[in-house]
């Protein structure tokens, strides 16, 4: 599924326009907007999925509270100003804001939007090594939707269902008895058993959060999605189904419904479904499969800064070779990358090139499923060479040959 955003006059974005697939990667410096691209794609994931399943293009309701959610939950102080503009459009929703007072919000005829958990995995990420974050108050930050993820994908993680990370010779897992130190690791040659993991190396401190959380909102968190609902997610629940009820039965059975004496149609329908009247089979059928798409999500969409962190170029390779491989499962999750890694970049040409040449045989990303960008001076570049199925090499060897012409005329 494509999206279409584009980005104007926010923060250090001056113009860009990105098209964005199941894969994403934006390569660039620092401070070049990579992070804004992501955060506006994520807040608007989450609008799309706020709006769609409760069926009210007035869930958020003016421009202000749209870009109040952008500036507390990603941190974007000063990055808006009049003459800022977002435009989102994907299947399901269009967005649209224009400086910070206007706002249009549509939702498109025969919306069939199937929930999705968005993750946001951020580059201070570290942070779960700190043994004081539990009741601490970081506000509705994206550093805060992550602890509380991070705090219900360790705990599956017991000396139970240890977790190898990579081929790093490492071993993940949570112990709810420690008194302070509750996440842990040991090495497999023996040297190392219950270490904590804020006293293992900056590398690990990084990976290890990346990589348990993938694992467990790829799979496990499907399998647990019911046990560890919300309160808040039980409210939300009961009115979405009361939207549904009212839209998929109520009105299609009985035209006349405006909305008053519900309890009233509500017993109506009942009867009609315990004496088995086929008028409402196919509405009671429609009603169930739109409750089961709104409610339950069916993959995951990772947003993710910087997965390089600490890391050797080896194992930049081997994590996000291991991310594409888990997120081309049977759910077929989304992962959205900022990176400054040109070995990252690299592999993709060979994960490409894999999926042309072993399709099924190999980890490999499919070319026309994948978007990969460079953002610099505000503005974004595509670097996909349709044609060829590659990146462009030029953008690849550009930094070293820089190096190689300065070495030369030493």
């Amino acid at each position: 599924m494509n999206k279409k955003l584009s980005i104007k006059n926010i923060g250090p974005i001056k113009d860009a326009e990105v098209e964005m697939r199941r894969f994403n990667f934006l390569i660039g410096p620092q401070s070049s907007g990579k992070s804004t691209i992501a955060k506006v794609f994520s807040t608007c994931s989450w609008v799309e999925k706020e709006v769609s399943t409760t069926l009210d293009n007035k869930a958020i309701k003016s421009a202000d509270a749209f870009i109040s959610l952008m500036v507390d939950f990603h941190k974007m102080d000063t990055y808006f100003n009049t003459d800022s503009e977002i435009y989102y459009e994907s299947d399901y929703v269009v967005i649209e804001l224009k400086g910070k007072d206007k706002i249009d919000i549509r939702l498109k005829t025969d919306n069939d939007y199937h929930r999705q958990k968005i993750c946001y995995i951020p580059a201070e990420r570290n942070i779960v090594t700190l043994s004081e974050l539990q009741g601490f108050e970081f506000g509705p930050t994206n550093l805060r939707s992550f602890l509380f993820d991070w705090f219900n994908a360790r705990e599956y993680f017991t000396m139970e269902h240890k977790s190898e990370i990579l081929n790093l010779g490492v071993k993940y897992f949570y112990d709810p008895e420690e008194v302070k130190f509750k996440d842990r690791i040991e090495h497999d040659n023996g040297e190392t058993y219950r270490m904590p993991l804020g006293s293992a190396s900056s590398g690990l401190q990084s990976v290890i959060p990346l990589y348990i959380m993938i694992q467990y909102y790829t799979e496990e968190y499907f399998k647990s999605f019911d046990r560890i609902s919300s309160f808040d997610m039980d409210v939300r629940f009961r009115k979405i189904q009361r939207q549904l009820i009212d839209e998929y039965i109520l009105k299609k059975i009985f035209p006349e419904y405006k909305g008053e004496n519900r309890n009233d149609y509500i017993t109506r329908a009942n009867h009609m479904l315990h004496e088995k009247n086929m008028d409402i089979d196919e509405p009671y059928r429609k009603y169930r499969k739109a409750l089961q798409r709104l409610t339950v999500p069916d993959k995951t969409s990772f947003i993710v800064e910087e997965p390089e962190q600490n890391l050797f170029p080896d194992t930049q390779t081997d994590l996000i070779e291991h991310f594409v491989g888990i997120c081309n499962g049977r759910r077929k999750h989304e992962l959205t990358i900022t990176t400054h890694s040109p070995y990252i970049l690299n592999l993709l040409n060979l994960l490409f090139k894999r999926h042309d040449k072993q399709p099924g045989d190999a980890i490999g990303l499919d070319f026309d499923e994948t978007m990969v960008y460079a953002v610099n001076g505000g503005m974004v570049k595509e670097l996909k060479l349709r044609n060829a199925h590659l990146i462009d090499p030029e953008y690849l060897s550009a930094p070293i040959d820089h190096i190689y012409e300065q070495y030369e005329t030493l």
